[in-house]
């Protein structure tokens, strides 16, 4: 399952999540659906992934849910306030 697949949604995040281009949260998302979809992962941040979630992909795919979650929380909230 791509995490990443559902272009509408992620199109409405990209357009009215507040700095999207420059979150950290959007990249630390980033970088773990594409370990879950065994996309290239840099050593370090394969690293980090073993410390942080011992390379778990059920923990990771929790990961990758709740900060989705957060983040289209927080697009909606933006895009009726403005």
């Amino acid at each position: 399952m791509d995490y990443r697949n559902d272009s509408r949604r992620w199109t409405f995040i990209m357009f009215n999540l507040p700095n999207y281009y420059s979150r950290d949260d959007v990249l630390r998302n980033d970088i773990l659906c594409r370990f879950i979809e065994n996309e290239e992962v840099s050593e370090k941040d394969q690293i980090w992934i073993q410390d942080e979630f011992n390379s778990n992909i059920e923990t990771i795919k929790q990961e990758c849910i709740r900060l989705e979650n957060k983040f289209l929380l927080e697009a909606l909230d933006n895009y009726y306030n403005n």
